[in-house]
């Protein structure tokens, strides 16, 4: 029996992108937290929110944020190439112009990079059975409405709307209506007022 000679990749293939030493040393630390022990108390004692790499709002470090900014850059890169067919199925490449993609996306990568870890291919499997799909059903609508140039957000006149002064004053006088109709309500049953 003769031994099989290695091939090169094929060239439409590439690898996932890595993270860098800067980003692992973050997943490193989170990964302590989550088991527990002397670790993770050490961790918690420190009062330090850690940053998730998933979620680009909580990185507080400059140099970490570039670092993950480019590997989510990498990932889109990547996803368009090696997991799509259709254009109306790629990432568009206004994705940092739309928070909800941004999330998406930090989400997607990091669920695909945990999966290429895995020491068995059900993770894999299931993010291309379940992950990537879901992904690509509830971005559907931004994505294709960014396919040939940037669309600006549509919701943003509702949302303009909202947070305006007259209306975020109506909310505030209900909500503190209501709480004062629960001190009422509560005061006597308590034995003391509030």
């Amino acid at each position: 029996m003769t031994e099989p000679t290695h091939q090169p990749t094929p060239a439409a293939l590439v690898e996932f992108p890595d993270v860098t030493s800067r980003m692992q040393k973050a997943l490193d630390q989170l990964e302590l937290l989550q088991q527990g022990g002397p670790a993770a108390s050490d961790i918690i004692g420190s009062g330090e929110n850690l940053p998730r790499l998933w979620d680009i709002t909580t990185i507080h470090d400059p140099n970490l944020r570039r670092d993950t900014w480019n590997w989510l850059e990498g990932f889109v890169i990547w996803f368009n190439a090696q997991q799509t067919w259709f254009s109306y199925e790629q990432i568009p490449a206004c994705w940092t112009h739309h928070p909800h993609l941004i999330r998406e996306i930090g989400t997607l990568a990091d669920q695909r990079r945990l999966a290429g870890d895995a020491t068995t291919s059900r993770p894999l499997d299931e993010w291309h059975q379940y992950s990537a799909p879901a992904f690509l059903e509830r971005t559907r609508a931004a994505r294709s409405s960014c396919e040939d140039k940037h669309t600006p957000w549509p919701g943003r006149p509702a949302h303009k709307r909202h947070v305006g002064p007259e209306l975020s004053q109506v909310r505030r006088d209900r909500i503190e209506a209501d709480v004062a109709g629960f001190r009422r309500e509560r005061s006597p049953h308590l034995g003391s007022s509030v």
